[in-house]
């Protein structure tokens, strides 16, 4: 790391990415485009509080594999394996921390779906996740995010930043299904991750 490094605008965008799909690239994208971000870092978690374990699902490294495949081609993305090293239920606040430490300078960006601002009141020490990162949201293009949610999100006179993303119906859940069906998933996520599934023959009927 240089030291203009910790000067610069970094984003952090967590998720299961079981798999990865053209929408999890799309949103961060958009991401660094509308924040002017330098870096987006994408960081596959261990394990969600907020997830229900599907029986249908692949192994820390073969999600890792298949998410370094998919970013390969893009210089502003790289990936952090920070919570599948240490295990065990990823919260935030301890990845935000991490992060902290890293950059102690740089300026960090969170985004998050606009599911997930709804529940932000649940999430472990949320306020301080506000106090260290500049929160964004990503919605749908056109949508409304209720004013409620968004001066809960607002701390010390900083809202959060909304991040308008094309609509686009993709979900990993809905890959696995199409896998374990035999249907195709061309075009829902990157030629390499579809390999990658085939030949280790991920998500199938077990």
């Amino acid at each position: 790391m240089s030291a203009s490094d910790d000067k610069r605008h970094i984003g952090i965008v967590g998720g299961t990415f079981d798999p990865v799909h053209l929408g999890h690239l799309m949103i961060a994208e958009q991401f660094a485009d509308c924040v002017g971000l330098d870096r987006v870092i994408l960081v596959p978690a261990s394990r969600s509080p907020f997830k229900v374990d599907s029986p249908n699902v692949s192994s820390p490294s073969h999600r890792l594999a298949m998410l370094q495949r998919a970013i390969g081609g893009n210089p502003r993305f790289s990936l952090d394996e920070w919570e599948l090293r240490r295990g065990g239920t990823s919260y935030t606040i301890d990845t935000v921390e991490h992060f902290r430490r890293q950059f102690p300078d740089a300026e960090l960006f969170l985004l998050i779906g606009a599911d997930q601002a709804r529940q932000f009141h649940e999430w472990r020490d949320r306020r301080r996740i506000l106090t260290m990162t500049q929160l964004c949201i990503v919605r749908r293009h056109g949508t409304r995010l209720d004013v409620r949610v968004q001066q809960e999100l607002t701390l010390g006179g900083r809202p959060p930043i909304l991040v308008d993303c094309p609509l686009l119906e993709l979900s990993s859940t809905e890959i696995r299904r199409r896998v374990a069906a035999g249907r195709s998933i061309r075009y829902l996520t990157p030629d390499a991750v579809a390999d990658y599934i085939y030949e280790h023959s991920l998500y199938r009927d077990r």
